[in-house]
């Protein structure tokens, strides 16, 4: 049990890990792209501002600068043309895009002149990706701007590698670092469910001798003054309390075993004669009961602990059925016979208000109070689950109408 906690203490924080990593990297991609989109867009508007000509080094200003890492250099780095239409003729004004014909450059201008957004993406013939902008001067002339940015972006996504790389080598290491130390994290859980387990069984053996005796007082006391109430109800409390015990050691025995010799099973013959034997008990208190069992349903498991489950899940229905309510057993092979699934169900007017999550919790009982007159101390079902997933199964609850339902799929 331990080992798979550690596990998943170790792949959890991972994942939370990896989730941080991805977030930053989301985060520093985003912004370093609206960066390089800034700095397009304002070297554009400088460029557009200076009829189509990058202004000199000494015109660039500071407040141009602010936070988009920009310097006089850009001035000189920047690669772009400029295509002037007035009067219907359209001509260069600045070429300083290698590997651009004036011809390309005059049809790509011709292509985005007319384009209602003033700014905008275009793609040349080689698959190079520029950014426009455009303007109309007050004489009625139209100048537009193409400009190159994969180099910046070219940068940034360098960037990105470098850092995503460097983020799963620390992610690698932390899995190994964890990988060491996650023993020693739940060890402290180890110790206190070892000295649990050891006070379960010291509890249950100091216990019985004590029980033995009263149980063998109460006969004595019934040889020589005959039964009577007080000794009816002693043999009743002795018999919780042995059956307390018992489930006790059961849940230790489950949680120290480490795994369960499985073996093909005929389910339906445990269901039909578990079934069986619960059918007088819920009939004699006035409770309707079915049961529909398929034939020759096996699963591979130990016929000793289904066996176990299947009762408890029929004891728990008995217990908890409404007066005058119904009880049905089911056992139906699952698809392509590979398993079955057993549903125990039980009218239980008073579940539409349960917290189902809970059920499967030790010493849960659904009457808090404890004064509604059931046995048992609310650990079988939690056992039930624990045998079901010991042997590869699932134990489900579920409530509809005025019926709840255990499900044990196998």
């Amino acid at each position: 049990m331990y080992k798979k906690l550690q596990k998943q203490f170790l792949w959890g924080s991972a994942l939370v890990m990896m989730l941080v990593i991805l977030l930053v990297e989301g985060i520093v991609f985003a912004v370093s792209s609206s960066a390089v989109s800034n700095q397009t867009r304002v070297l554009t508007n400088m460029i557009l501002d200076n009829g189509g000509e990058m202004p000199s080094a000494r015109e660039f200003t500071a407040s141009e600068r602010t936070f988009l890492a920009l310097s006089r250099e850009s001035v000189h780095e920047t690669r772009f043309f400029s295509v002037m239409e007035k009067d219907a003729e359209t001509s260069i004004v600045v070429m300083r895009l290698m590997g651009v014909s004036e011809e390309e450059a005059l049809g790509l201008a011709g292509s985005y002149l007319d384009e209602i957004s003033d700014y905008g993406s275009a793609k040349l013939t080689d698959g190079r990706s520029l950014r426009y902008g455009k303007r109309v001067s007050d004489d009625g002339s139209r100048l537009i701007v193409f400009m190159d940015s994969e180099s910046r972006l070219a940068l940034v996504n360098l960037v990105m590698m470098f850092t995503g790389g460097l983020w799963l080598l620390m992610l690698l290491l932390y899995i190994l670092i964890m990988g060491h130390y996650s023993g020693k994290l739940v060890q402290p859980f180890v110790e206190n469910d070892e000295r649990q387990k050891r006070f379960i069984t010291n509890a249950s053996h100091e216990l019985k001798t004590p029980l033995a005796v009263i149980s063998a007082n109460t006969e004595m006391t019934e040889a020589i003054g005959g039964k009577n109430k007080w000794t009816e109800s002693t043999r009743r409390q002795t018999a919780r309390l042995q059956s307390l015990i018992e489930d006790l050691v059961v849940l230790t025995r489950l949680n120290e075993m480490k795994e369960m010799e499985l073996s093909d099973v005929d389910f339906s013959a445990i269901v039909t004669e578990s079934a069986e034997n619960y059918r007088g008990l819920a009939e004699s208190s006035g409770k309707q009961y079915e049961s529909a069992v398929d034939p020759d349903v096996h699963i591979r498991a130990d016929r000793r602990s289904l066996q176990q489950l299947t009762e408890i899940l029929m004891d728990n229905a008995n217990k908890y059925c409404d007066d005058g309510g119904g009880i049905r057993v089911e056992l139906k092979k699952r698809n392509g016979n590979r398993g079955g699934v057993l549903t125990v169900s039980n009218t239980y007017a008073a579940g539409k208000d349960m917290d189902f999550s809970r059920f499967f919790e030790r010493f849960y009982r659904q009457d808090e109070s404890h004064n509604s007159g059931k046995s048992g101390f609310g650990i079988g079902l939690s056992m039930g689950k624990e045998i079901a997933e010991r042997m590869k199964g699932k134990l489900k609850v579920g409530y509809s109408g005025d019926t709840i339902s255990f499900r044990a799929e196998f």
